[in-house]
């Protein structure tokens, strides 16, 4: 399975809770991990020079100046940046993004203008109250509440806009070998059936059955690559206790079956 990194992983401080970090780009150390991999918690990465590509979930985004990724926890990523990338980095554990609701609504963000100065400011503040062990509560929440602003002003719209489907994606994660109805998650949500509907199909165009079934598929996706998992294994490890069925919503989805996708992907022969 793929490795998950916490926020004192990252850090190299495992035997440390660190709620979070903030700190420049080039001022942090690379840390000594697996790519691809996930992580716990929540991270927000502001390139202000630089360029590469950031890979989220098989999507590759083009890294460049004023380009600010949000990766929420339980994501699969990799990137691969020029030696001149420049920026920021915030790191949120999830149990305290949660607190403050943090919710990552778009996988990055185009930011200019007076809210690159806003920002800039707040980030300046930030770094000198973390190397102060300040308290950075009320600057994180500002973060978040100018971007809330940016996309409202510049009328953006994406299609992961809502926290509850941000706790649907990670509950998933957390519960991946369990197969559970669309009741049994809108329950979980503290939502009504109908509501988680209305839901996905408001943000994302389709019913949450599909919703759900699309996050299984993508998560099928990466062990297939990222793991030396067969296709029974990989099938048990998402719920599927019939790994032909399995296969038919797979084939569906991709328009691949998992065999040629295997063949395809992880060059086997």
């Amino acid at each position: 399975m793929l490795k998950e990194y916490s926020i004192s992983d990252i850090l190299g401080l495992p035997s440390q809770h660190v709620p979070y970090y903030v700190g420049t780009f080039e001022g942090t150390e690379d840390p000594d991990i697996e790519w691809p991999h996930r992580h716990s918690f929540f991270s927000l990465v502001w390139f202000t020079k630089g360029s590469g590509f950031y890979v989220i979930d098989f999507e590759e985004y083009e890294i460049k100046p004023d380009r600010i990724f949000l990766i929420s926890p339980k994501q699969v990523h990799n990137w691969d940046y020029s030696e001149n990338s420049k920026g920021y980095i915030l790191t949120i554990d999830y149990a305290f993004g949660k607190e403050l609701d943090i919710n990552h609504i778009s996988l990055y963000l185009d930011i200019k203008d007076r809210y690159k100065e806003l920002l800039q400011v707040v980030f300046f503040d930030l770094i000198e109250n973390f190397q102060k062990a300040g308290n950075l509560t009320i600057d994180i929440q500002y973060v978040y509440k100018q971007l809330e602003r940016f996309i409202t002003q510049n009328q953006l719209k994406y299609n992961t806009a809502n926290s509850q489907l941000t706790e649907l994606k990670i509950l998933l994660a957390k519960n991946q070998q369990s197969l559970y109805t669309v009741e049994q998650y809108a329950t979980k949500l503290n939502i009504s059936t109908e509501q988680l509907n209305t839901l996905c199909k408001t943000h994302t165009g389709i019913s949450a059955k599909q919703f759900i079934l699309d996050l299984k598929i993508t998560e099928a996706k990466r062990q297939l690559i990222y793991t030396t998992n067969n296709i029974n294994e990989v099938a048990y490890n998402l719920g599927f206790v019939d790994s032909s069925y399995f296969s038919r919503i797979f084939k569906k989805k991709t328009n691949l079956s998992p065999s040629l996708f295997l063949r395809k992907y992880r060059n086997q022969d």
